[in-house]
């Protein structure tokens, strides 16, 4: 059984004094294996695990003693080809292909870990099974975009600058931070529980912090709840405060979360649901969701309503024009793809650090190039996942639903696309991002 072999492979790759885990039958045992590998990787490099919300004694000796990454490394690639060669019912074939699909990930990310030489590309397929597209769009391909842009925004000089000082009218001053944000989080909940069954005693608790490299991060701890991190030295505005709470929290990341552990995990008794790897096509899934949830839950003209009568007041300042503001909002989102290809020329050593912050402000208007080339130096092709994942998603809507779609069936849609078989949904994306 493969069980046993894995279970007794990763206890000699590790550590020699670590007790394998217990052992289950077949695929059970080798999704063991591959939450203690995920821990153990993320006791070497915080960033690379995003959450373990499994009992402690399954991994508490390989926190204790993390096992070197050549071990890890092995281990998973082993326990990869062992998957892949056994023979499988059908029925379980599907959670057979993520489980390789994630091992294989981690060998990537090891890789990256340990300075073996990857193009941007290279690892983006290895970590996250994908690539972002290459020279297919026209060098003014966001002209339209940028030309209305112009018409929007008011004032004289670079459209970085006054992008810049027009979305700063909306800041929310600091003591008026939490108040905004746990009213945004109760709308964006408001909007999601009518249509995904989310269990009883969900939730989730903010906290602010600094001295991030991200803006908000969700971690889920389990029993259906989460903690929202809000980083402080990121200036926040209404709109950026209600994307982050439908993102993080509500349709986005925690009811994701909430909903795999319930149907996989808690049903099923799927132990590698109750891990996931920040590096893995997992995260390309979950992050792609999370970009268009606010799309889900405030389409239209909800979101600049919900921002002027109920955020803007809350954070006591006047929003003129809200309806405005959103339009541009909405407008800069679509330049995000532009700033992934400026990252991976920047990674991949095509762009210095000045130009490619240039190019940042000049083609996507980051008014903090300088945090983005910070933030993309640490998860490198990760920030693909927030760009070519969001595409991904909505081609991934555009193929179930119209336009004119009732709101019960886009949230179907959604739900199918956030939760739904993680195999399946990952196949649709790759093949669509192959196109």
């Amino acid at each position: 059984m493969i069980g046993a072999a894995a279970c007794a492979l990763f206890a000699c790759a590790c550590h020699r004094d670590a007790p394998p885990p217990a052992e289950v039958p077949g695929l059970d045992a080798a999704a063991r294996d591959y939450v203690r590998l995920v821990v153990a990787l993320g006791e070497h490099d915080a960033d690379s695990l995003d959450f373990y919300a499994g009992p402690a004694e399954w991994v508490s000796d390989v926190q204790q003693v993390a096992p070197p990454l050549a071990g890890l490394r092995a281990s998973a690639l082993q326990l990869a080809e062992r998957l892949e060669h056994d023979a499988w019912l059908p029925d379980d074939r599907p959670r057979v292909a993520r489980l390789v699909r994630n091992l294989r990930a981690l060998v990537g990310r090891i890789d990256v870990l340990t300075n073996r030489r990857l193009t941007f590309d290279e690892e983006s397929l290895a970590v996250f099974g994908v690539v972002l597209p290459h020279g297919d769009e026209p060098p003014d391909a966001n002209g339209p975009v940028l030309a209305e842009l112009e018409g929007l925004l008011p004032g004289r000089g670079a459209l970085a600058d006054r992008y810049a000082r027009f979305d700063a009218t909306f800041a929310i001053p600091s003591d008026r931070l939490p108040a905004v944000m746990s009213r945004a989080v109760e709308v964006c909940r408001a909007r999601t529980i009518g249509h995904l069954p989310l269990p009883a005693g969900e939730g989730v608790s903010l906290e602010y912090v600094g001295n991030r490299p991200w803006s908000a991060f969700s971690r889920y701890e389990g029993g259906f709840r989460s903690r929202i991190q809000i980083n402080t030295d990121f200036p926040l505005t209404v709109d950026r405060a209600l994307q982050l709470a439908c993102h993080e929290g509500y349709p986005g990341h925690h009811a994701r979360n909430t909903l795999l552990d319930e149907r996989f995990a808690q049903r099923l008794g799927r132990a590698e649901f109750l891990v996931q790897a920040q590096f893995s096509p997992d995260t390309l899934i979950s992050e792609g969701s999370a970009a268009i949830a606010i799309d889900l839950a405030l389409p239209g003209d909800d979101r600049a309503t919900v921002e002027r009568d109920e955020l803007c007041p809350l954070a006591g300042i006047r929003c003129r024009d809200v309806a405005t503001y959103v339009r541009v909002q909405r407008l800069v989102d679509r330049l995000a793809t532009a700033g992934a290809r400026v990252a991976r020329a920047y990674l991949d050593g095509r762009l210095e650090f000045v130009r490619a912050g240039e190019a940042l402000a000049r083609q996507a208007l980051m008014a903090r190039p300088d945090a983005t080339l910070k933030y993309a130096g640490e998860f490198r092709s990760g920030v693909l996942t927030y760009t070519l994942g969001r595409d991904l998603a909505r081609a991934f809507m555009g193929a179930r639903v119209r336009a004119d779609a009732s709101a019960a069936r886009r949230w179907s849609a959604f739900e199918e696309l956030s939760t739904g078989d993680p195999d399946v949904v990952f196949r649709e994306l790759a093949t669509l991002a192959a196109r």
